[in-house]
């Protein structure tokens, strides 16, 4: 428990928030989504949806946003709402590009820590999201719902300004098969320490009514697999 002694002082988020980007469409995961996110949080979740149009001044390249651009608008835009400890995630259907960062991507970045005012991040479903038009299957929201979750999650941990060894939950995904392969899980000790913190649940509470959640958080890598595979190939036909 050496590493929960080293801790500077974390800020337990009061209430977590996802908003809901006007152009994001395919919302199906959400649900499931949240309900795993309530299951494990101390801060109750909520979601709003949030008319919130992205213009070609936040752009970093003709098809990607730059996150930071997109981060500062999102905090001007919602300064009045919520508290300094309410965390706040835009969840967006566009791609996005931390122009400072040597990466081609992000799937999401993290904004603010224990010393600041702010606690956000940007979420983008462009690459997260399992499926398509031409041939869902009854699976795909659970997947979208179990990478949303794993990044959201890390985020808020990253956020209340809690220092770790980057390990299982914690782990930094560079690619989406890195994102399915990583645990949906904390290391005993981080876990340990974000209990004490009053930002995990001792207990993970069971699913109330009508609140469907992903299934155990961890889905089996063939399928998993077999869905990013066949995704990519009717990519290829369009």
């Amino acid at each position: 428990m050496a590493l929960a002694q080293e801790q500077p002082r974390v800020v337990a988020p009061a209430d977590v928030v996802l908003y809901i980007q006007s152009d994001l469409k395919r919302t199906d995961f959400v649900n499931p989504l949240v309900c795993a996110l309530q299951r494990v949080l101390v801060a109750p979740v909520s979601v709003q949806a949030l008319d919130f149009p992205l213009g070609p001044e936040l752009r970093a390249t003709p098809t990607q946003f730059e996150v930071t651009k997109v981060a500062d608008r999102f905090i001007q835009r919602t300064a009045s709402e919520g508290s300094a400890r309410s965390f706040k995630y835009l969840l967006v259907p566009f791609d996005l590009k931390v122009e400072a960062w040597n990466w081609r991507y992000a799937f999401s970045t993290s904004f603010g820590d224990e010393a600041t005012s702010y606690h956000i991040g940007v979420v983008s479903t462009a690459r997260i999201v399992a499926g398509n038009r031409w041939l869902p299957s009854p699976w795909d929201h659970e997947i979208t719902a179990t990478r949303a979750y794993k990044l959201i999650l890390k985020s808020i941990v990253q956020t209340t300004g809690y220092r770790s060894k980057g390990e299982c939950m914690l782990t930094t995904s560079l690619s989406l098969e890195e994102l399915d392969r990583k645990s949906s899980e904390f290391c005993p000790d981080d876990r340990a320490a974000l209990v004490t913190a009053g930002i995990l649940k001792e207990k993970e509470d069971q699913n109330g009514p009508g609140c469907t959640t992903v299934r155990g958080r961890s889905l089996p890598t063939p399928l998993v697999t077999a869905r990013r595979m066949l995704d990519d190939w009717l990519a290829t036909l369009r």
